[in-house]
């Protein structure tokens, strides 16, 4: 589980780091069952990125990777029966990083605003601030 005093420091580091690149962004930790812990959506982001933000963390969360390295799984029909049998939560590309304590997955960080190599960037920011 993550500390919310965690979390929160963690959404502000990816809001600190997204206000460096000038991009407005959601931040979401979930614990490791994708549930939420912390989430913070900067002025300017668009309200989409809460869902989007969430949806990612929760696939990090679930299959205990980086969203990045689902991408290419994306087009196999079984990876796309799950996007739908979720509806919708399971999101592949960039912008979440599972959060490992001890060698286990304890929560995923996600970040959405900004292009996935943007979001990807305030991810790894907010995941150094974890450990």
């Amino acid at each position: 589980m993550v500390p919310v005093d965690k979390a929160i420091d963690m959404v502000r580091a990816a809001h600190a780091q997204a206000a460096r690149l000038d991009i407005a962004v959601t931040a979401v930790v979930v614990d490791q069952s994708g549930r939420l812990v912390a989430l913070g959506r900067m002025d300017r982001a668009r309200p989409i990125t809460v869902d989007m933000a969430t949806n990612r963390a929760y696939t990090a969360a679930s299959f205990q990777q980086p969203t990045n390295e689902l991408t290419g799984l994306a087009g196999q029909t079984w990876f796309q029966s799950l996007v739908v049998s979720s509806n919708g939560r399971i999101m592949p590309g960039g912008g979440a990083l599972p959060i490992l304590e001890g060698g286990n997955v304890v929560g995923a960080v996600a970040i959405a605003g900004g292009t996935d190599d943007q979001d990807q960037r305030c991810c790894e920011v907010a995941l150094a601030v974890y450990a």
